[in-house]
């Protein structure tokens, strides 16, 4: 009963500090455009050029250069600009002449660690674009053997099974691809059971508690996840449908009369390896793309540009934190005087410690993992981290408190340095997941 009471009082003094804050000070309102939105422009500057989006001619101009490469302009990043480029435009020799084609993303990535999706990722996104390639003509050359096939089932499948390749690939330019939007496309398409799709260990363990035939099960689910003339899913609706099915119950297909026709069934049937190859790619991958908390593995190139994101988000919330500051008349030549005196630490200016902060996150934090890549992430890049969060953790309760300003005690500054405490902590998570020890020599 005692804690209800003190869990209730509790409540009751926070609720009241929330209306003295709200009486004492305003709440201030700005207009805000987080990059690259067209709402951000430079301060002073004037409106738009014909009512479009505001800002000057050169931030509309690199908006349209990083939509066209998929890229954050950064000018102390030339690698990967020409990374960027390289990846958006193709050039070939016609008559003596190059040519370049504009390769537009399916995916939107933007980060200031790659100028897109890099390393294994890439390999499985170039691997999925080939299968696609090559699947998409063979699905348009299909034509239905059975003299009975609904023409608008015909076509209607057809559409149905080129979305649904389409937008397994796209997921696999995503970053990070949704694992559970590929598996129910996967699921769809090949009629694999959602089981399946999960991951071996989770598989044998389910195994194990259901007690499965294991070896026959086994068997029976690869056969059919491999065979063209056992699918399920719209490639098998589509091989009913159309009757372009090679053997069924150990007879040959009837309908199939000429070099043509078999042509035609062999089209379907690797459209039909392309897919279930692509799949068996996925299963030995996916786990590699599971978001969580934990120390769990990650590709680097993929967990680079999440990184990059974070980076991105604490610079924000320092920002959050200076507008909080100047909401309660906190402003920049204050926070430039306004001494924080930790407990275990040597004291510092508030207004250095947030430009501390930044700098990591957007120069000196993107430039150890450019340059030192792994071994950065764990020598230089997590322990900087572990100071900034524990600094932010001091500033939270420095030791001079009752000595700092009224407006630095209120709940919306508190709650601001909170939340910057909770994204440095989230951004020390994904660089621990794949962050690496220098090898020793015997090691090696």
């Amino acid at each position: 009963m005692g804690n209800i009471l003190k869990g209730i009082r509790k409540e009751i003094k926070e609720e009241k500090n929330a209306v003295v804050d709200l009486s004492a000070y305003p709440i201030l309102t700005e207009e805000i455009g987080y990059r690259p939105s067209p709402l951000s422009r430079p301060p002073g500057a004037g409106p738009s050029i014909g009512g479009g989006a505001q800002g000057g001619l050169g931030q509309v101009a690199s908006q349209a250069i990083g939509d066209v490469l998929g890229w954050k302009a950064n000018p102390a990043d030339s690698k990967g600009f020409v990374g960027a480029l390289t990846q958006s435009f193709s050039l070939a020799e016609v008559e003596g002449r190059t040519e370049s084609k504009w390769n537009p993303k399916s995916y939107t990535v933007q980060t200031d660690l790659a100028g897109g999706i890099t390393g294994a990722q890439a390999s499985l996104y170039a691997r999925a674009q080939v299968a696609q390639e090559k699947c998409l003509p063979l699905l348009d050359g299909l034509y239905n053997l059975d003299p009975r096939a609904d023409p608008e089932y015909v076509k209607a499948l057809r559409e149905m099974a080129k979305s649904q390749i389409t937008e397994i690939v796209k997921q696999f330019g995503a970053v990070p691809p949704s694992i559970l939007r590929v598996n129910t496309y996967f699921e769809i398409l090949l009629g694999v059971p959602r089981k399946s799709l999960i991951s071996q260990e989770e598989r044998l363990r389910q195994e194990e508690r259901q007690n499965w035939e294991d070896h026959e099960d086994k068997e029976i689910r690869v056969s059919t996840m491999s065979d063209p003339d056992r699918i399920g899913g719209t490639l098998g609706n589509i091989r009913d449908i159309y009757g372009i099915w090679f053997q069924k119950n150990g007879r040959d297909n009837p309908l199939s009369n000429s070099v043509e026709d078999e042509q035609d069934i062999t089209n379907f049937r690797v459209i039909s390896d392309y897919m279930t190859s692509l799949l068996m790619t996925w299963l030995s991958n996916f786990e590699y793309f599971r978001l969580g908390t934990g120390k769990m593995p990650a590709f680097l190139g993929t967990q680079l540009i999440l990184i990059g994101r974070q980076f991105n988000v604490v610079a924000e919330t320092v920002n959050e934190v200076r507008f909080a500051l100047d909401s309660v008349f906190i402003g920049p030549n204050e926070r430039q005087q306004l001494l924080l005196e930790f407990h275990d630490a040597p004291a510092m200016y508030l207004e250095d410690m947030l430009t501390e902060i930044e700098g990591t996150v957007t120069d000196e934090g993107p430039r150890l993992i450019k340059d030192g890549g792994r071994i950065a992430l764990y020598n230089n890049v997590r322990p900087v981290l572990y100071s900034l969060i524990e600094m932010v953790e001091g500033a939270k309760d420095p030791y001079n408190l009752p000595r700092l300003p009224d407006g630095y005690r209120t709940p919306r500054v508190r709650r601001s340095l909170d939340d910057l405490h909770d994204q440095l902590g989230y951004l020390k998570q994904l660089v621990e997941q794949v962050e690496m020890k220098v090898p020793l020599a015997s090691q090696q």
